[in-house]
């Protein structure tokens, strides 16, 4: 790392307190020179320090840049989902992490952004990224895991999301099938998974799993006004991006870890709202009624269609019925 990162982190760890120059510099082993240019780096950077005669230096607790120091000291030990990355702006960070999965980065592999200027979204759609307003990320996943499972992992990471938000704003967020996260009726959260196989043996090579969150509390685009919401519409208190990040990366390691037991899945389809609810089946040529029934353990949507027909959804999309 370099002499302003050392710094970085060091702040990072003593976040809202004042250090001096001289504690800092013999901590990292630095001039107080170079300690007062790191900071006037940072400042730079638009990091809110605050430096005062006798009392040192202090990160405003209320800092929301996003970098390795910020996040890194909200990471269990023992989680594998730790090699950051993370970029002012990208236009995917699913593209990115693809790329960089092509080239053989490891699993655990996590692709951060402040701004995406072309997010995706399932079926083609973008999802609205603005500056420092959210959380964007990608995780590379090579797991030896059947194909199947691997299924699971939208669904397992939908939990790990829900997990993470009550963990960090108290919110108890629910789950729309099969990809998106909801706070009172409206979407908060998206999740979008991609796979490549390796042809020559048949097995999967990786996965890439990209989730947005909405946090801070803004206008949304007219489109997306009625259907979308922000965790800052819901939270008095501020939220620190950082922390939420590293403890979703935790709960995501650790629900990855259960694919096989298909142990989420209970917890799954208590947050799912749509279970005995009227819904719409949208397929590319119509639109059929019907009644979410249940989730079974390989994540597919059970429904009975007003005909009387039950059906098995493995994928596709679905909509609740205005009454």
């Amino acid at each position: 790392m370099s002499t302003k990162d050392h710094v970085l982190q060091f702040l990072e760890e003593k976040k809202g307190e004042a250090v001096s120059g001289n504690e800092i510099a013999a901590a990292l082993g630095l001039s107080r020179a170079a300690v007062w240019k790191a900071v006037h780096a940072l400042e730079t950077e638009g990091y809110p320090i605050s430096a005062a005669s006798k009392r040192g230096y202090s990160l405003s607790p209320c800092s929301d840049i996003l970098s390795k120091a910020s996040i890194s000291p909200h990471l269990a030990p023992d989680c594998s989902l730790r090699h950051l990355h993370i970029y002012k702006e990208l236009p995917s960070t699913n593209t990115t992490a693809k790329i960089m999965a092509s080239e053989h980065a490891s699993h655990g592999t996590v692709v951060i952004a402040e701004h995406q200027t072309a997010g995706k979204g399932r079926l083609g759609r973008t999802f609205y990224s603005p500056d420092a307003q959210g959380i964007y990320l990608s995780v590379i996943l090579r797991l030896n895991e059947s194909t199947d499972l691997s299924m699971l992992v939208t669904s397992a990471a939908a939990v790990a999301v829900c997990r993470a938000i009550q963990t960090v704003t108290g919110i108890e967020a629910q789950i729309k099938w099969v990809n998106d996260v909801y706070i009172e009726e409206k979407k908060v959260c998206g999740i979008l998974t991609e796979a490549s196989m390796n042809f020559e043996n048949g097995q999967l090579d990786y996965l890439v799993l990209g989730i947005g969150i909405n946090v801070a509390e803004k206008t949304f685009p007219p489109d997306l006004h009625d259907v979308a919401t922000a965790l800052g519409s819901h939270c008095t208190s501020h939220i620190d991006r950082s922390r939420l990040i590293g403890t979703l990366l935790n709960e995501l390691d650790c629900v990855i870890s259960t694919l096989s037991s298909r142990s989420f899945l209970e917890e799954y389809r208590k947050r799912s709202f749509l279970l005995g609810t009227r819904i719409n089946v949208i397929t590319a040529s119509e639109t059929l009624p019907a009644t979410a029934l249940s989730i079974d353990d390989n994540g597919h949507l059970i429904v009975r269609m007003d005909t009387g027909e039950l059906r098995t959804l493995s994928s596709g999309e679905v909509s609740i019925r205005k009454q």
